[in-house]
């Protein structure tokens, strides 16, 4: 098969990503475009269906990258935002509050004196339980076996499901995470605890994806280059829910992380990047001074301080990484 002038499909699609990516690198450099890097995990060897782990060898060489090309906290270029001033710079966030933060990603920050910004969502501090979406991935994806079928109430919501090929069971674990997350605290527990019974799971939280505990996270509030933000309580689509439970979510979160830090906390992250206008009012009345969403864009200067896109990171190699980011930052 031929494509454009002759040439093959796959080489018309190769050129196409380089003139995008040199299209992006000049627009970038000549709008000053500053990038707010997103990760979430340093793991490997552990389920990942939404490819959220960077492996720890190669978040070794992207720091070392990273020390490079220098990175600036947060709060700066939210001033830089906030002042009008036209600054191309890097910064590094980290969403959810992993284990592996604290105990792989950190030590390697602090390395490279790489300044960061962290989201936490609180309600898995106490320990003991997985987040919901890693205890979906258990039920539905790490289990052996499962019934032939299913049938549940999802709040309201009949979901029936029947196998009908080998990619099933991703199929089912991503249709049932678009309804958990929507659903309220309290009707998503009673699913989850419905669904361990279905599949004949055990409750429980594996090590490999562990949240951090509260001591964790008030270590880490202890170092001069980490900074706190909110991530809400359960890590719920906002938008879904009513407008009293989103603002608890927001404030609490809020509460919770200046309790343990013993400071302001003045940065909030949406889950999911899910941030209606509503939600964007619930944050700012609580007293935040900045948020982030997950929109994949640079921060150009007419940037929103309550709606920053970030660039999720891919799990890459140091050259390919710094390839990549050259895409971004110009």
């Amino acid at each position: 098969m031929s494509g454009v002038g002759g040439y093959a499909p796959a080489t018309v699609r190769a050129l196409a990503r380089t003139i995008r990516s040199r299209a992006r690198r000049v627009q970038n450099r000549f709008r000053r475009a500053s990038v707010i890097l997103l990760y979430h995990r340093v793991a490997e060897g552990v389920a990942d269906p939404w490819s959220l782990c960077v492996t720890p060898a190669n978040f070794h060489a992207q720091a070392a990258v990273l020390a490079g090309r220098g990175v600036v906290p947060l709060d700066a270029l939210a001033d830089d935002l906030a002042l009008g001033r036209r600054r191309r710079a890097l910064a590094v966030t980290f969403d959810d509050g992993y284990a592996d933060v604290a105990t792989t990603a950190w030590p390697v920050l602090r390395a490279h004196a790489i300044p960061t910004t962290l989201f936490v969502s609180t309600g898995t501090l106490d320990g003991g339980a997985e987040f919901w979406w890693d205890e979906l991935e258990r039920i539905v994806l790490g289990s052996p076996a499962l019934p032939d079928s299913l049938w549940i109430d999802l709040g309201g919501e009949a979901f029936s499901w029947l196998p009908t090929s080998a990619g099933a069971r991703r199929q089912l674990y991503f249709a049932l995470h678009q309804r958990i997350g929507r659903l309220a605290v309290a009707v998503r527990t009673r699913v989850l605890a419905d669904l361990r019974d279905w599949a004949g799971v055990p409750g429980g939280c594996r090590d490999t994806h562990r949240p951090l505990a509260a001591d964790e996270v008030r270590a880490l509030a202890r170092e001069s280059a980490l900074h706190l933000g909110a991530h809400g309580v359960s890590h719920s689509y906002l938008g879904a829910l009513p407008a009293d439970e989103q603002q608890r979510e927001i404030q609490a979160s809020k509460a919770t992380l200046e309790a343990i830090a013993g400071a302001p906390v003045e940065r909030f992250s949406y889950p999911h990047g899910d941030c209606a206008p509503r939600t964007v009012a619930y944050v700012r009345a609580a007293g935040f001074r900045l948020a982030c969403g997950t929109a994949c864009a640079p921060v150009f200067t007419d940037a929103d301080l309550f709606d920053l896109p970030r660039v999720e990171v891919p799990n890459l190699p140091g050259p390919a990484f710094a390839r990549w980011l050259d895409e971004w930052v110009g």
